[in-house]
């Protein structure tokens, strides 16, 4: 079954709904002796494409370390962060990680949430770049202003806030100047294998798109499927390298967590360091994740994939390799 389709799931979706951000008053004297420091946003955000293993990591970041995150329960309430994000800590000193989800849900009120109610309201950020409500900036600044002065005021005990939502990959610039000074990590997954992947959820959802679009793939869903899912692949990754935020980015290798997550969550506990958040461990991790790797020597669907993945690179330039 479907968890998103259960009675739980929808029931939240209606108290979403609920016109709650009228109570955001209630939130004001808590944050007006929060001082925002310019250029320090004691944040971590996640940039990754869907299927690369966007949930594994954010689960292992929600697993392993001392951190404010995101959780379904706050997503549930995403017009009153302050409140929200409080409430929400409670359940993340306690949240330990089975390290199970379907297709980025993961069940549970402290279960590490996607976000896109919380992050189309206060960044206009959806999953595609044809959104028919476009949100002036003017108000998006204003909004963003607001929620850094909740996660500054969250994050008093050196607990961070994470994001890993799939939508900000869009707009990585975007996430940057408005939360000035975070920690910016980029996921990164074998091109072929992400794309296979993507490919895998399409037919089980007998679906001609999956998640994340950006506008250099309008169409692309008319055409062969391998082609759709390699131009998605391509252009997500083509985006992130050219974010003027870029040179910032920590970059995680996928196959690199799973063969040792607790290595390379000790990375991002290294880079918080030297931006000045002291990170704490919480819960011990697995020694190693299943990884699934493309195989272009007996998998016709990934043989066709890195063909077309080929085309794309020659007509429109190389993708940086990462990792060998």
């Amino acid at each position: 079954m479907d968890k998103r389709q259960s009675v739980t799931v929808k029931a939240a979706r209606l108290v979403q709904k609920l016109p709650i951000g009228i109570l955001r008053g209630v939130e004001w004297p808590f944050l007006l002796s929060t001082s925002v420091k310019k250029d320090s946003t004691p944040a971590i955000f996640v940039f990754a494409l869907p299927r690369s293993g966007s949930t594994v990591t954010y689960q292992s970041i929600c697993h392993g370390l001392s951190v404010n995150y995101l959780s379904n329960f706050w997503n549930l309430f995403y017009q009153l962060p302050l409140i929200g994000g409080w409430l929400s800590s409670k359940l993340a000193t306690r949240h330990e990680s089975d390290f199970t989800s379907q297709h980025g849900f993961v069940s549970g009120l402290g279960g590490p949430a996607e976000g896109l109610a919380f992050w189309s309201w206060w960044l206009g950020s959806g999953l595609s770049e044809e959104q028919k409500h476009v949100i002036n900036p003017e108000r998006i600044e204003k909004r963003a202003s607001y929620l850094r002065q909740v996660l500054t005021y969250l994050g008093k005990q050196n607990a961070p806030f994470v994001s890993a939502y799939l939508g900000h990959s869009l707009v990585p610039d975007r996430v940057d100047m408005l939360f000035p000074g975070s920690i910016l990590i980029r996921l990164h997954r074998e091109p072929v294998a992400n794309a296979l992947s993507i490919l895998k959820s399409l037919r089980q959802s007998n679906s001609n798109w999956f998640s994340i679009k950006p506008k250099e793939c309008n169409g692309a869903e008319k055409g062969a499927e391998h082609f759709a899912v390699a131009s998605q692949v391509y252009w997500l990754n083509k985006r992130l390298e050219e974010a003027k935020c870029s040179s910032r980015m920590l970059l995680i290798s996928y196959e690199a967590l799973c063969e040792d997550p607790r290595k390379e969550i000790g990375r991002i506990v290294e880079k918080c360091a030297k931006q000045g958040i002291n990170v704490k461990y919480k819960f011990t991790l697995p020694s190693k994740f299943n990884c699934k790797k493309a195989d272009l020597i007996n998998n016709k669907d990934a043989i066709k994939i890195k063909e077309e993945l080929d085309k794309l690179e020659a007509q429109y330039g190389e993708l940086r390799k990462l990792f060998t």
